[in-house]
């Protein structure tokens, strides 16, 4: 198993790698979350704007 996670001595490249990827992957999700609530929103109010009696 060491010699798997050692990978062929170049570990100290190949896993910052594996985590930099992850972290901009759920970054990615988090932001697409955020902007998807947020234009949600956006609609909503939008929507209530133009059904209130003028």
């Amino acid at each position: 198993m060491m010699e798997f996670l050692e990978m062929g001595g170049y570990a100290r490249y190949v896993w910052p790698s594996y985590a930099l990827t992850f972290a901009v992957v759920i970054l990615n999700v988090v932001w697409a979350r955020r902007a998807l609530a947020r234009s949600r929103e956006q609609a909503r109010r939008r929507l209530a704007m133009q059904e209130e009696p003028t």
